[in-house]
This record gives C-alpha cells, sequence and structure tokens, in this order.
C-alpha cells in the first residue's frame, strides 16, 4: 500500500555520494521536506558544506558503512562505477528490506542493439558497463525493493559532453544516436520514483532528442564557439535507440530537449 504524501515527506534518506548529481539531488530532497545524509572523500568539502548539510566522511573503497548512514528508510547510491568486490563490501552491511536507488547507466545495453527498453539484454562493451551489469545482477539478486536507474549522459549548466569532445578527431560514434539528459530530469526522476513508491522497478532517463551524435555535437560546439568534433564516417546498421516510454508512462516524466540548431 502507497504511503501518504505526509508520510512520504518525513522519510529519512542517505544519499551515498556528494558529487555532481548527489549534491544538487540532496538539496532537493531537503526542500521536499525529507531529512537527508550524505557523504563525501574530502574533509575540504565536509567543512564546506556541513553547514547546509548532514555530510559524513566516507569511502566506499576502502571503508565499510556504520549505522549513521544505513538507519534510513531509503539509500541512493551515486557512486560512479567500481568493480563487484566494493558493490558487495558496502551492500553486505545494507539491510535486505532496504529500499534502494542505484544509479546505473545506458552503456549497460551496449552498442548496435537496437531498438531498447528496461527488459532488453544488457550486452556492455565498456568496462564501466560491464561492472554497472554486475553491480546491477548482484544487487537485484540480494534486494527486493531495488529500483535501478539507467541515466543517458548527464548534461547541465556549464557541463555537457560537448565540451569534453571540442577539437577531437577520427571519432567512430558519429552515427549513433544521442541519448542525454538532463542533470534536473535525473533529480526528479528520482524524486518521483520515491514519491511514487516506485520500488522494485528499473527505468531508462534519456530524454526524446534522437539524431546522429554528429550532427548534434558539430552544431552545439559551433554554438558555443568551439571547434567541433571530426568524425570517420562509420555506418551503424542497427543503432541502439533507448526508449524513456516507461519513465514517461510511470513517473509521468516530461524530459526537456537540448534541441539541435537549424
Amino acid at each position: 500500500m502507497l504511503k501518504s504524501n505526509m508520510d512520504v515527506k518525513k522519510l529519512k534518506i542517505t544519499v551515498i555520494g556528494c558529487g555532481w548529481l548527489g549534491l544538487p539531488l540532496c538539496e532537493r530532497l531537503i526542500a521536499d521536506g525529507h531529512k537527508v545524509v550524505t557523504t563525501t572523500t574530502t574533509p575540504e568539502k565536509k567543512e564546506q558544506l556541513s553547514k547546509k548539510l548532514d555530510i559524513h566522511l566516507f569511502d566506499v573503497i576502502s571503508q565499510v558503512p556504520d549505522q549513521n548512514l544505513l538507519a534510513c528508510d531509503v539509500i541512493i547510491y551515486t557512486i560512479p562505477p567500481l568493480g563487484l568486490g566494493e558493490i558487495e563490501r558496502f551492500f553486505h552491511a545494507v539491510d535486505p528490506d532496504s529500499k534502494i536507488i542505484f544509479i546505473s547507466s545506458t552503456s549497460v545495453y551496449g552498442k548496435s542493439s537496437g531498438a531498447i527498453n528496461e527488459d532488453s539484454e544488457l550486452t556492455p562493451q565498456t568496462k564501466n558497463g560491464k561492472y554497472l551489469k554486475a553491480s546491477e545482477s548482484y544487487l537485484r539478486s540480494h534486494f527486493k525493493n531495488l529500483t535501478i536507474v539507467r541515466p543517458g549522459g548527464l548534461y547541465g549548466e556549464s557541463r555537457h559532453p560537448v565540451y569534453f569532445l571540442q577539437g577531437k578527431t577520427d571519432l567512430t560514434t558519429g552515427q549513433e544516436l544521442l541519448h542525454l539528459v538532463h542533470l534536473d530530469d535525473c533529480i526528479e526522476a528520482i524524486d518521483k520514483i520515491i514519491e511514487n513508491q516506485s520500488w522494485s522497478e528499473d527505468f531508462n532517463l534519456v530524454n526524446d532528442l534522437r539524431i546522429s551524435k554528429e550532427d548534434y555535437y558539430t552544431d552545439e560546439a559551433r554554438k558555443l564557439g568551439l571547434t567541433p568534433p571530426s568524425y570517420i564516417h562509420t555506418p551503424q546498421e542497427n543503432p541502439t535507440n533507448i526508449s524513456n516510454e516507461k519513465s514517461k508512462k510511470l513517473l509521468s516524466m516530461q524530459y526537456k530537449n537540448q534541441q539541435k540548431l537549424n
């Protein structure tokens, strides 16, 4: 049975990782009325944020979480991909009945996979994608209230993949389809998962814009006054095309689409 909105607003939530996604996520959850605990590996960041956040020094790679972190209603894990050993060590301390949101990535699907939804086979080719697939499998086998969030490429404000790609040459990904998601949309989706009690689900988070990466990043670079990346024209017979329909239906997501220039 779903909790009332009043009950949901009183949750204690632990956000593991106070980085580019974790920090604004904490701020959104606090604004919603939740009590939030978060973590950082940097003493300077803890000192900087301690006046507005309940922030703990904690390193997933070298430490086991204590009850100050785990005594909560929801755990949101936002750390970038790690090996299965680190994932197992952290989550071994977590109660199997816990409600968990695990931030994965659309990289678990791999390339040249055609039409994709949340039930599609995971065939990652990158190291991080393989780490995330192993992590997802482990977590799914141990936690019944696990919800996996798979964002595409995150962007927002001054952070955008085009800044990393500017001036690069001989790229072979130009004919792949674009799968981006704004930081605000990712935070909105996590907030709605908690509000709607959408547990034991997987969600792809990607906006609606489906054009080639070459087309998009060339125009974005020019718009920002950057040197456009250049691509080797490598045909894509069956480019990966990831659906966001489930998130629209169950979470009522309305995505921000950063449109290509005409």
